[in-house]
């Protein structure tokens, strides 16, 4: 008879502690993840490119998970939007964040009011591919290396204008940061879309751009290509110089990867790297990644971590530095 009172008092105490759980959190408690669709709340409008990406990782992982995985488009304020919606998502491990790296390591500085703490309210889950940005000028003009463009920016200061897709975009930041190098000033023209297009006419001598989109236009001979911002030559334009070889400081790429909400167990954020990073070995998924200019890019959790906190710190710097904001 103690056995079944011992028995039964156990019973109630474990009914009893499911009971004050949050719905997720007794959900979460009986069954094994995943069981139900995953969602990935992305930063870019349908068709950009962490919108592509997002979609050929979320249409593996359903196949691998036995489980729907939606995307779910939160365009805004660079990123910021979607942020906020995962921030405040239960952690639950069905709602996910992606994004990209600025979202975490620019928005802090030139954002004077966040509506979530970007180390508080997230844990990183796995980085997942890098881009770079070509230099590109208008083929009238007289420079053809990033030496060359520097000598003339020197000589007409703050005249030389190249165009960026915005203030405070990583764009902007990396041609803040040549002209910090290069000891240089440059006027910077904000466009709500891509300059492309008006460096090709000439109305602006040179633009900042990135892999994806400038490589078919170099490739075309509508735009010369200057440099590229990556610590190494792209595998498409292996001919083209990166600025780090004239300007070593000037190595940076931004990247895709994805968040939880900070709650997420553990075991959840271990099982999502490992099928994420198994997705991003896969030759085909490679191949899509190099197709679209990218790079694959795998780390652990933990080198995911340290990576933020030292670009924060370098963006930091160099926002401070040159005054940079937004709002």
């Amino acid at each position: 008879m103690a056995i079944q009172r011992r028995t039964i008092l156990s019973r109630a105490a474990a009914a009893c502690a499911v009971a004050t759980l949050q719905p997720w959190q007794a959900a979460s408690a009986q069954t094994v993840w995943p069981s139900r669709t995953i969602k990935f709340v992305n930063m870019g409008p349908p068709g950009t490119a962490p919108d592509t990406y997002n979609r050929i990782y979320a249409e593996r992982l359903s196949k691998v998970l036995t489980v729907p995985v939606i995307v779910e488009n939160r365009p805004g304020v660079a990123g910021n939007i979607a942020s906020d919606v995962v921030a405040k998502a239960p952690p639950d491990g069905y709602t996910f964040l992606y994004t990209v790296s600025s979202s975490f390591t620019v928005n802090p500085w030139i954002y004077s009011k966040l509506t979530f703490n970007p180390e508080k309210d997230f844990r990183p889950v796995s980085p997942l591919l890098s881009q770079g940005a070509f230099i590109v000028a208008n083929n009238g003009m007289p420079f053809r290396t990033v030496k060359e463009l520097a000598d003339y920016a020197t000589a007409n200061p703050g005249k030389l204008a190249y165009g960026t897709n915005g203030v405070g975009s990583f764009l902007h930041l990396i041609m803040e940061l040549f002209n910090q190098s290069a000891q240089v000033q440059m006027l910077h023209v904000p466009y709500k879309g891509p300059p492309m297009i008006d460096v090709v006419s000439g109305q602006i001598p040179l633009c900042v751009e990135p892999a994806a989109s400038a490589i078919p236009m170099i490739n075309a001979g509508k735009v010369r290509a200057i440099a590229y911002s990556g610590p190494r030559r792209h595998a498409q334009l292996p001919n083209v110089p990166t600025i780090s070889e004239t300007y070593p400081a000037v190595a940076v790429v931004g990247w895709h990867g994805v968040w939880a909400p900070a709650g997420v167990p553990n075991d959840v954020v271990e099982k999502l790297h490992a099928e994420l990073t198994r997705i991003t070995q896969a030759p085909d998924v490679q191949k899509q990644i190099a197709e679209l200019g990218s790079e694959p890019m795998i780390a652990t959790v933990d080198a995911m971590t340290a990576m933020l906190g030292q670009e924060k710190r370098m963006w930091g710097d160099l926002v401070k530095a040159k005054k940079i904001t937004i709002d």
